[in-house]
């Protein structure tokens, strides 16, 4: 295969659905919890409220962000070979990989809060959006080919940009209006975004980008 072929592997396809598939599962059972739970309020009720231990909705939640952190590791693992081969492809999965598990230990922290540091919840999440945002920006210098990537090294950039800055903001509590919830869900929303739309790329590439190539000859 040239190398640089828009043609992917089964396994880049297969891993491509799986992060759609991770990124849409969650948004589900969030909207769903979401619903169920009596005075939400998207500007002030984050997470960690949410998915507190004590009703079935809750331990929902935390089993759906368990699962996000699993199937998006499974995903990345799979989509390996649709990156460029360069040394920032393996450091980007890596620290995305390190994302995905602290997705997962959120989830599993917030199953056992009480038995748990108050502290332990806060830094898996916090983990899960450094980790996201270093790892999307590294990635993104590992997304050249154009007929494979296009506009997707620039969105992933931006993305991971998004992530890192969303989350310094936080930090600092300089959250301009939003409130606690509203600046989490502006972080989370752009990387779960970003899975959807990369995953479904990946997921679709073989059917958009045949390989064509054509070549002009002199009339």
């Amino acid at each position: 295969m040239a190398a640089d072929s828009p043609l992917v592997a089964r396994t880049v396809r297969t891993g491509g659905t799986l992060l759609a598939l991770a990124a849409a599962q969650f948004v589900a059972v969030l909207l769903w919890v979401q619903d169920r739970t009596a005075g939400f309020n998207p500007w002030s009720t984050g997470l960690a409220t949410l998915g507190h231990v004590g009703t079935t909705w809750a331990i929902v939640l935390d089993a759906s962000l368990v699962a996000l952190g699993l199937l998006t590791a499974v995903g990345l693992l799979f989509a390996w070979s649709a990156f460029d081969p360069r040394p920032s492809r393996g450091l980007g999965l890596l620290v995305l990989l390190v994302g995905a598990a602290a997705a997962s230990l959120s989830g599993a922290f917030l199953l056992l809060a009480s038995r748990l540091p108050a502290s332990a919840v806060p830094g898996a999440f916090a983990a899960t959006v450094v980790a996201a945002g270093f790892g999307l920006v590294i990635i993104s210098s590992a997304m050249h080919q154009h007929g494979r990537w296009r506009v997707s090294a620039t969105y992933t950039l931006v993305t991971g940009l998004v992530l890192l800055g969303g989350g310094a903001l936080d930090y600092a509590h300089l959250r301009f209006g939003l409130g606690a919830g509203g600046l989490e869900r502006v972080v989370l929303g752009a990387a779960l975004l970003w899975a959807l739309v990369e995953g479904a790329h990946l997921a679709l590439l073989h059917r958009f980008a045949p390989g064509l190539v054509v070549k002009v000859t002199a009339a």
